[in-house]
C-alpha cells in the first residue's frame, strides 16, 4: 500500500479479509451473504438478492431509526443476535437478475 493511501485511510481498525458464508436477518427477513472482511468492531457483509428483496431491505434501512437494527447471524450453526448500527450499505445491479448489497455492521464488542 503507497503511503498516500495509508495516510488518507481513516479506518480506526485494521481489516482483515476473510471469506465465509452466513445467514443474517434484518427485520424478517433471512439473507444469505459472505463475511468479505471483519476488524474488531465489524463485519462487511455480500448478500446477492432478488429484485423484490433489494426493495425491500432497502426500504426497511430507509425507514430504519438511526440505521440501528436487531441483526441475527448463523455461522456454522452457531447464532448471535446483535443489536447492530449499520455504518454503510450499497446496492446495485449485477445482472442476470441479481442486486448485489454489501453492508457494514458496527458490532459492539462482548464485555469478557
Amino acid at each position: 500500500m503507497s503511503q498516500d493511501l495509508m495516510d488518507t485511510d481513516r479506518r480506526k481498525n485494521e481489516r482483515f479479509s476473510v471469506e465465509f458464508p452466513l445467514t443474517y436477518r434484518i427485520g424478517k427477513k433471512t439473507l444469505l451473504g459472505s463475511a468479505l472482511n471483519v476488524c474488531h468492531e465489524g463485519i462487511l457483509v455480500e448478500s446477492y438478492l432478488s429484485s423484490r428483496m433489494a426493495l425491500d431491505v432497502f426500504k426497511m434501512l430507509k425507514n430504519a431509526q438511526n440505521l440501528r437494527l436487531g441483526v441475527k447471524f448463523t455461522y456454522e450453526g452457531k447464532t448471535d443476535q446483535r443489536d447492530v448500527e449499520i455504518k454503510h450499505f450499497h446496492l446495485d445491479y449485477s445482472g442476470c437478475e441479481a442486486y448485489r448489497f454489501t453492508v457494514g455492521f458496527w458490532l459492539p464488542r462482548v464485555r469478557q
